[in-house]
């Protein structure tokens, strides 16, 4: 994996033990990884995970309609819909911008429904 230097564009191969870049000199714990086919990998499972989510949701939804629930969890359930739809449209976006990719922090490692919002 290579990484890059947030300050400069740097691409080393591997992050320097002291985070300090050798072209410019500067000291960041920011270093972005800089590694398409993983970042790609990772979108597409959060793509997955959303949209495993979106279809929960819509059976749930069917499942009130029918049954006709006033039960207010279930109501509350569906809301999860609103971050999964705007995750799944940001992820898709990303996947089709390799030409602007400059790199990744590690909080984009994580879907939205852990903590990281997969921003």
């Amino acid at each position: 994996m290579k990484f890059r230097c947030p300050s400069c564009g740097f691409i080393a191969d591997y992050l320097p033990p002291t985070h300090r870049c050798p072209t410019c000199d500067k000291f960041s714990h920011e270093w972005l990884s800089y590694d398409w086919e993983s970042f790609a990998l990772m979108k597409r499972r959060h793509v997955g995970y959303n949209l495993l989510i979106i279809g929960a949701v819509l059976i749930n939804f069917l499942v009130m309609i029918t049954s006709k629930s006033t039960d207010v969890r279930q109501w509350l359930f569906n809301l999860l819909f609103i971050p999964a739809m705007i995750s799944l449209f940001y992820c898709r976006q990303q996947l089709k911008r390799k030409s602007e990719y400059e790199g990744h922090s590690g909080r984009a490692t994580r879907p939205w429904f852990i903590g990281g919002w997969g921003l």
